[in-house]
């Protein structure tokens, strides 16, 4: 029997976690065909079925489980050498890789990714960004050394690592023009006429929109009302709301460059402001992080003394 390709286990783990030939191909940057022949290469070398073709996905089978499990194995164990090599050398080498929610992607993030690699140029870092459930199950896969995300979706999950990072102000903001900044004093339940258009719905916004339901009204019915477009694309958001009169969400230093340069203008629902989005470092519990994750690490913290950010 030949030997096994890591490559080759890197593409099973991948197209497990996206179900899809295409989506997988992409996230790993080579062509669908290429990906195709690589994983029938491996069934035929194994002499087993390790995916089920369906029209619609395509599911591991009981032996895809068995060989997913000793290759997030092996995964972990060559990351621990290179990572145990990187800690010789004076310039991170390798490839970090990393995830982010669609809001938190807009923040801090950005800037350390580049300082980090501008330091050390023959480190690839490579960026997912996704939903918080969908990071942790990449993480749990091996395909992520550790994320940026809001940590209030993660309290009580005992596997993870958190390392809070200083916590934004929320806001709500429109087009220039809207006919909600011509009202004297706005009320949630104006969302009902002009509905959020939002890349995600953070708990502690739920909360918010079901604590200030109309009254009489459902507070699970008018939280459907009021939300009305998802998109992990912000740019997407931005246009939409933009060209209309929808109303966005974020944190205050995210949506900060399009508020200042007049773009879009804040709307001050009352108490909205009050609630914080809490991003953090989140990785594995019992994990050794790469040197260049424990590099992007001090580089997120030690970057966010930045003019208006909320101290702890």
């Amino acid at each position: 029997m030949h030997p096994i390709d890591t490559r080759q286990l890197r593409h099973v783990l991948m197209l497990a976690k996206h179900r899809s030939f295409r989506k997988a191909a992409d996230a790993l940057f080579i062509t669908q065909p290429a990906l195709t022949k690589s994983i029938k290469n491996l069934e035929q070398q194994l002499d087993v079925v390790l995916f089920d073709r369906k029209s619609q996905s395509v599911d591991p089978t009981p032996h895809c489980a068995v060989l997913m499990e000793h290759a997030r194995r092996i995964m972990h164990e060559l990351d621990d050498i290179h990572h145990s090599l990187d800690a010789l050398s004076d310039s991170l080498r390798g490839e970090l890789r990393v995830g982010s929610g669609p809001i938190v992607a807009r923040g801090p993030i950005g800037d350390a990714v580049a300082r980090l690699v501008s330091r050390h140029p023959g480190l690839s870092i490579r960026v997912a960004i996704d939903s918080w459930a969908g990071l942790v199950q990449q993480l749990h896969a091996g395909a992520l050394h550790l994320m940026v995300a809001d940590i209030g979706e993660f309290e009580g999950q005992a596997e993870l690592e958190v390392i809070p990072l200083n916590p934004i102000r929320s806001v709500a903001a429109c087009r220039p023009g809207h006919p909600l900044l011509q009202v004297g004093r706005v009320q949630a339940a104006d969302l009902t006429n002009y509905p959020l258009a939002l890349p995600s719905l953070p708990r502690r916004w739920v909360e918010w929109l079901r604590a200030n339901a109309p009254e009489g009204a459902d507070p699970d019915s008018f939280v459907a009302r009021a939300c009305r477009i998802y998109c992990e694309d912000f740019s997407l958001i931005s246009k939409v709301v933009l060209h209309s009169d929808f109303i966005t969400c974020g944190p205050e230093r995210i949506l900060r460059d399009s508020v200042v340069g007049g773009q879009l203008m804040e709307i001050d629902f009352p108490g909205f402001s009050d609630i914080l989005v809490r991003p953090g470092i989140v990785y594995l519990r019992n994990t050794t992080l790469p040197p260049a994750g424990r590099a992007l690490i001090e580089l997120l913290r030690s970057g966010e003394a930045e003019p208006g950010a909320p101290k702890h």
